[in-house]
């Protein structure tokens, strides 16, 4: 197996973040002696958004006021946006006052970059003195299913607990620090040169509703797979999972060796200024169905494409 190694040539442009504070209008979230869940988060959101724009990254919000759009409207905004990264911002409850204290972030699953993410952001928010929960895994949330970039779900401590509201308020300003540190310390351990290189990315899925791209490019196609399936199909070809397409080389390089580690064979491909991650090679339409159904199980969108 090949693996191109190319350099990114495309002009500079920051890293996009789309920053959500969670809940808003009608929709209050917890609550806890008046305080509203949806006007801490919508502090700390915008305060993270000051910080990482003044880094250089390009931030955009699903609100900036006191109005109410569902979880699944949010995650369109993200994805809409064609950002790279979606953050939101919520503050924990337990079901009595002072159950549980601490931070814990959420993602859909627990791999990738969003993970090494959440991580990061757990960790310091502990170093300004939350209690470290833990990172974990949930599929069902629709900020965390719905968007197509990688995505986490901060709880800034519990809004019932007299300790976390008090590390809240005190320390506003080193959270919103915190968070923001996080986020960035994962991109540039990334490779991905936040305000420095072209950093949007590309969904695969995306490619697959625009017929255009796949004649051109040859891609394995729904009839291509029935032929294949009735034996009537080149049965000399062989396929590839295409796991993502990039216009920044960093993040290509990024899920390659992330591959490589779990023991894949890993091919980046440039198409068009775009590069393609491709994993595995096989010579059977089935066994590459089988493969494509288990990296969507974890969670990528993904497409069988013919190898070259």
């Amino acid at each position: 197996m090949i693996i191109y190694m190319v350099i990114s040539e495309g002009k500079n442009m920051a890293v996009k973040i789309i920053l959500d504070a969670g809940h808003g209008g009608y929709d209050n979230g917890a609550s806890y002696n008046g305080r509203l869940e949806k006007d801490d988060n919508l502090a700390l959101t915008l305060a993270v958004g000051e910080i990482l724009q003044a880094q250089g990254y390009e931030v955009e919000y699903t609100r900036t006021e006191d109005v109410y759009d569902s979880p699944l409207q949010k995650a369109r905004i993200g994805n809409d946006s064609n950002a790279d990264f979606f953050v939101s911002i919520h503050r924990n409850s337990s079901p009595t006052p002072n159950q549980y204290n601490g931070v814990q972030t959420l993602v859909y699953n627990d791999s990738g970059i969003k993970a090494d993410m959440a991580r990061r952001v757990n960790a310091e928010l502990e170093k300004v003195g939350f209690r470290n929960i833990n990172v974990s895994e949930r599929p069902g949330l629709v900020v965390l299913r719905r968007t197509k970039m990688p995505a986490i779900l901060i709880e800034a401590g519990f809004i019932n607990s007299d300790k976390d509201n008090e590390l809240f308020d005190a320390k506003f300003s080193e959270i919103a620090e915190a968070i923001a540190t996080g986020i960035d310390d994962t991109i540039m351990a990334a490779g991905l040169a936040a305000a420095k290189q072209e950093g949007t990315g590309v969904n695969a899925s995306d490619y697959q509703k625009t017929g255009t791209y796949m004649k051109d490019h040859d891609w394995a196609d729904a009839d291509s797979e029935d032929k294949m399936q009735q034996g009537t199909g080149n049965t000399n070809m062989q396929y590839q999972i295409l796991i993502g397409i990039y216009r920044n080389y960093g993040y290509a390089s990024y899920y390659m060796k992330q591959f490589m580690q779990e023991g894949y064979p890993v091919e980046i491909y440039k198409d068009d200024g775009l590069y393609q991650v491709r994993v595995g090679v096989y010579n059977d339409i089935r066994e590459a169905m089988d493969a494509q159904k288990n990296f969507q199980e974890k969670g990528y969108a993904t497409l069988i494409v013919r190898a070259n």
